[in-house]
């Protein structure tokens, strides 16, 4: 089986080593590059990154319309094979492969769309999974062929679900593609839910919310976009949380954003609508990312302030 391997993240860069072991890859679709963060210089996809590595042909336009219907044709492959690409495929470009693949970070249908992990991070699920499955018309709503699930204790970041799922991706789709002429792919059962893009107010803090609720979405703001409060006019981003958020927060009774003290071994100590939550680790204006008790030793009278 020869592959056109579309996928632009960091996440897919385990399985596009995978495949290219096996020798399958007939060419890498990946997004073109992008600006830099500070605007400047244009950066390649972590997958270009690896595929170049590899020797491999990259291919990266922006449509997926005639001329790339073209490429396709002469490049002559027999599946396609998506994971965290970033553009819809529509039913003319589909019609060229044999078969269509999509791998996704969820336990379909739940979590459909751009933002599974950030979705069951941020909602306290204590599974997640990674699904290989059909590419259909509608959104992530394709038959699937296997499911992959893993735990998650309350600790995980998005980063590290994200490592997680991208380890887990290769067993996955090679153990399908051993086996696909025995394999029949199954109808997803049972209620749909969909994600949106995440944007950076979706890292706002309400400290009016319970301890557990903002420790998951400290968790799952982070790398990206981080989630972040206001400290004297000024954001404050809180990066790292001490804990589980499956662990029973101690009872609060400060007024929700206050921060009560700063506790060795654990971080800041801040009072929310419903316990106490500990932050370990944050990124003020202007600086370096650091732990939260250097930050609260060099920063006067951070006790018994209100972040907002």
């Amino acid at each position: 089986m020869r592959i056109l391997f579309a996928a632009t993240g960091e996440i897919a860069v385990p399985l596009l080593r995978a495949l290219d072991e096996r020798g399958v890859i007939a060419a890498v679709l990946t997004a073109p590059d992008a600006p830099g963060k500070r605007g400047k210089s244009l950066v390649p996809s972590p997958v270009k990154k690896a595929a170049l590595e590899l020797g491999l042909d990259v291919w990266q336009p922006d449509t997926l319309r005639k001329e790339a219907r073209a490429y396709v044709r002469e490049l002559a492959p027999d599946a396609l094979m998506s994971f965290c690409y970033g553009k819809i495929f529509g039913p003319m470009f589909l019609s060229l492969f044999r078969y269509a693949f999509n791998v996704h970070p969820s336990l379909l249908p739940k979590y459909r769309g751009c933002a599974p992990l950030y979705a069951a991070i941020r909602n306290l699920d204590r599974k997640s999974g990674i699904t290989l499955q059909e590419i259909a018309p509608g959104i992530d709503e394709g038959r699937i062929y296997r499911t992959v699930l893993f735990d998650l204790d309350g600790t995980e970041d998005l980063a590290k679900a994200e490592s997680i799922a991208a380890e887990l991706a290769p067993s996955l789709v090679l153990s399908v593609l051993d086996d696909i002429d025995k394999i029949v792919p199954s109808d997803q059962v049972g209620e749909p839910s969909y994600t949106a893009m995440i944007g950076k107010d979706d890292g706002r803090i309400d400290f009016r919310a319970s301890a557990r609720e903002i420790h998951a979405l400290v968790r799952a703001c982070y790398p990206w976009p981080k989630a972040y409060c206001i400290l004297d006019d000024h954001p404050l981003y809180i990066t790292g949380v001490y804990g589980s958020a499956f662990d029973e927060p101690e009872p609060s009774s400060e007024e929700p954003g206050t921060v009560v003290g700063a506790v060795r071994g654990k971080g800041l100590k801040i009072a929310t609508g419903s316990g106490y939550i500990y932050v370990s680790r944050v990124l003020p204006p202007m600086k370096k990312e650091m732990d939260a008790l250097s930050f609260a030793n060099g920063c006067r009278n951070l006790c018994g302030k209100v972040l907002r």
